[in-house]
């Protein structure tokens, strides 16, 4: 059996040999032990689970090596299910709360933060406290600040930063959506949770001249990692530059549902067909980011029933309505709507706009951040387009 020094080599090679890991952070994710910083109760998905509570836990006592090879993994490691309070038989979990983040993609948004040695950097999310240590190895301990909402999740961080030698982190219990304006200001802001909107307070809390990089998302796409600049006019500007998906912020999460919740009504569905392919919609990004800015509050999945049939899912469930494509062999395919919105008459409406404007990919749509909210443009030159679709929202909401 290997041990932790042993796994946690063979997770810096690979990440090396895959091309994920910046060299600027190899020392860091070499001297830095993540086992020390996982819970000795974590979840695993198990889809014969039964029930709705499908996460089922994995303590480490009852199974030392397992739990060590899921700490070293190239996987993320669910820490926390339902917010602290499990709600299923024996400790299962329905929804996942906290995590710690796949290595590759933990590598990828360091060096995507472009932050040196002796800079100041405030981390909205700290979770089990891994990354705060990987930013203190690199930048120096007392140079990092993190924010975590949950303080039973703080609680453990905090020892296990001290645990590791970096007891200078700065940990706070707090809505990381507020920053932490005693320790401003800040060269860089590194958000591990997801955001529809940008906070303020992370631009308004950083140097101008320096960055704000967060995962970014809709209902429908969530799946950008945001890089913002930060102007001396108190407005941060910038573009999604990679892929990322995260759990949402606290503040903006969108809530776990099964479709058996939603998809229902059959007495008021509507019938159509298309010749639209649902990889269109929702299997090119570039599309996908396009149709969650002009069709809100709907989200997204497919359902695979063969390697060449399946059944697509529009879901708002907000106002619970609901959409189905269902993929067979050859066009055309059948399309049910129910409820007080045509879904997929709005992601059809979108793609096609989308054609329409030459299919711009999604580094072409620009984030502005300002006091007065964030505006999302698409630039198809040096200018917006007159025609661009904009999604803006505003501090008042």
């Amino acid at each position: 059996m290997a041990d932790a020094e042993v796994l946690r080599g063979r997770m810096v090679e690979g990440l090396v040999r895959q091309g994920e890991l910046d060299e600027r952070w190899r020392a860091a994710f070499t001297e830095v032990a993540r086992h020390e910083f996982i819970p000795d109760l974590v979840w695993r998905h198990d889809p014969d689970a039964g029930g709705l509570e499908d996460l089922v836990p994995l303590r480490r006592c009852d199974d030392p090596q397992g739990w060590l090879e899921r700490a070293y993994a190239n996987a993320p490691v669910t820490t926390q299910v339902d917010d602290g309070h499990p709600i299923g038989e024996g400790g299962c979990g329905f929804e996942v709360t906290s995590s710690a983040s796949m290595p590759a993609v933990v590598a990828q948004m360091l060096a995507a933060l472009e932050a040196q040695p002796g800079m100041r950097v405030l981390e909205i999310g700290t979770g089990t406290g891994y990354n705060a240590a990987l930013l203190a190895h690199r930048l120096g301990a007392g140079n990092v600040v993190s924010v975590e909402v949950d303080p039973g999740v703080a609680e453990h961080a905090r020892h296990a930063l001290v645990a590791a030698g970096f007891g200078a982190v700065t940990v706070v219990s707090a809505d990381g959506a507020e920053g932490y304006l005693p320790g401003a200001p800040y060269d860089r802001v590194i958000s591990t949770a997801a955001v529809a909107e940008v906070p303020y307070a992370w631009v308004a809390q950083t140097r101008p001249g320096g960055r704000v990089l967060t995962p970014w998302g809709t209902p429908y796409y969530p799946g950008g990692l945001l890089a913002l600049t930060v102007h001396r006019a108190g407005t941060a500007t910038g573009r999604v530059v990679g892929p990322a998906s995260f759990m949402w912020l606290r503040s903006q999460r969108i809530p776990r549902y099964t479709t058996s919740q939603i998809v229902r009504g059959e007495d008021t569905v509507r019938l159509s067909t298309t010749d639209l392919h649902p990889w269109s919609v929702a299997g090119d990004t570039h599309a996908a980011t396009a149709i969650g800015l002009r069709v809100p509050k709907c989200e997204t999945f497919y359902h695979p029933e063969s390697s060449e049939t399946g059944t697509l899912y529009l879901v708002d469930q907000w106002s619970r309505s609901w959409a189905t494509l269902h993929l067979t062999t050859e066009a055309p395919y059948e399309v049910r709507q129910s409820g007080q919105r045509a879904l997929w008459d709005e992601v059809q409406a979108a793609y096609r706009w989308w054609l329409d404007m030459g299919k711009p990919a999604v580094e072409a749509w620009r984030f502005t951040n300002d006091p007065s909210g964030q505006r999302i443009d698409l630039l198809l030159s040096d200018e917006p387009s007159s025609d661009a679709s904009t999604a803006v929202f505003p501090r008042d909401e």
